[in-house]
């Protein structure tokens, strides 16, 4: 930082971080390419139970959180789901049979990350999935900014005036968001 540019003091950054919120420039990303296998759950992350009595999903927690913010400041926050193609026609699913978890339509955009080659740790090779294919790999969080913009999410966000992204990943119920 230099002199023409001093650090804002916590304080500031909160009523920056306020201001951004009632003006409705915030959205929240959420990547949830990751499946539930290491909780023993064969289905995308975000749709575990993870609430002890209610049984609410990652997905519908988060969501809550996220409607509660919105109301909280007066506006709507859009929530942008990343998905891997091994989640993304079941998470559309679940939230089109979940009522998008109380999101209206315009605040739900769910887009998919991109894939890149497989190669092989030990070796630094290519893998293959068949003689002649090869194997595919999400391209993870590296790939975020590049999903975004190939499905439109940039120029849509730029459209409604936002600004500002905060991100969180599906499996962290305690994330801060926004």
């Amino acid at each position: 930082l230099d002199r023409q540019h001093p650090a804002f003091s916590s304080q500031q950054a909160i009523e920056a971080g306020e201001q951004a919120l009632s003006a409705g420039r915030v959205g929240l990303i959420l990547v949830a390419g990751g499946q539930g296998t290491r909780l023993g759950f064969d289905q995308p992350k975000g749709m575990f139970p993870i609430g002890p009595i209610s049984q609410r999903t990652l997905f519908q927690m988060h969501c809550d959180r996220l409607l509660a913010l919105g109301r909280r400041y007066g506006t709507s926050i859009p929530l942008l789901v990343m998905t891997s193609p091994a989640t993304d026609a079941e998470t559309r699913a679940y939230f089109e049979e979940h009522d998008r978890c109380g999101l209206a339509e315009q605040d739900l955009i769910i887009f998919c990350q991109g894939t890149m080659p497989a190669v092989d740790a030990k070796t630094g090779k290519i893998l293959m999935a068949s003689t002649s294919s090869l194997a595919l790999s999400p391209d993870g969080h590296d790939g975020l900014v590049t999903a975004l913009d190939r499905h439109g999410c940039l120029q849509q966000a730029k459209q409604r005036g936002i600004d500002v992204f905060t991100y969180a990943q599906v499996d962290n119920p305690l994330a801060e968001l926004c």
